[in-house]
């Protein structure tokens, strides 16, 4: 059997939970997968900012502009104060910034309880449907009673399936958002001490 029938066999014995257990698990890598992009995206944006202002201070022409809005605005007021003018243009950027840092984690935490709980309903409905078979023809044909054990089983092993793979994947997420907004604030600490001797410029 090739591995789509497989799969939708697999789908099918779990009844209509597995495909809602499915559909979160998607949306859950997709949300996921484009946190990470973004969060690498933020890395280089990060790297491009620190090669700039290093050209500020140099004196030399800015070669390109950043490429997030909230870093190039940063970058134009650099020469324009000192250290607690760049500290006030910091903590704007901050509000602006931390935002897009945070965005989806809730959602994505949340997908990761969805799933085993869904697991735990369909483990639930396929007891409740074993028992009623029971009651009604007895236990003397095991055969009756399989329907129900499976999806039990199926589901349950689907929700787990789904969210332990996804959990460990946004906790990996959780730390490189927190590493970088570190690397963001140390990274202003030495911008400010490298201003603070510098005049105005208008």
């Amino acid at each position: 059997m090739d591995l789509l029938g497989l799969f939708l066999g697999f789908q099918s014995d779990g009844g209509v939970l597995m495909w809602i257990i499915f559909a979160v698990g998607i949306v859950a890598v997709y949300t996921a997968v484009d946190k990470a992009l973004f969060l690498n995206r933020m890395g280089r944006y990060r790297r491009r900012f620190l090669k700039n202002a290093e050209m500020v201070f140099q004196k030399q022409l800015v070669e390109k502009p950043v490429g997030f809005q909230e870093y190039d605005t940063l970058l134009k007021q650099l020469t324009k104060g000192n250290s607690s003018v760049c500290r006030n243009n910091f903590r704007e950027f901050l509000i602006c910034t931390v935002p897009h840092l945070d965005r989806h984690f809730t959602s994505m935490n949340a997908l990761v309880s969805i799933a085993p709980l869904l697991g735990l309903l369909g483990t639930v409905m396929g007891m409740v449907e074993t028992f009623r078979v029971i009651m009604s023809f007895g236990v003397g044909n095991p055969a009756l009673t399989a329907e129900g054990i499976s999806v039990a089983l199926l589901t349950t092993q689907a929700g787990l399936t789904v969210a332990f793979p996804i959990m460990i994947f946004v906790n990996h997420l959780s730390n490189k958002k927190t590493a970088l907004l570190n690397l963001i604030i140390k990274d202003f600490e030495e911008i400010t001490g490298k201003l603070s001797p510098l005049k105005s410029v208008e």
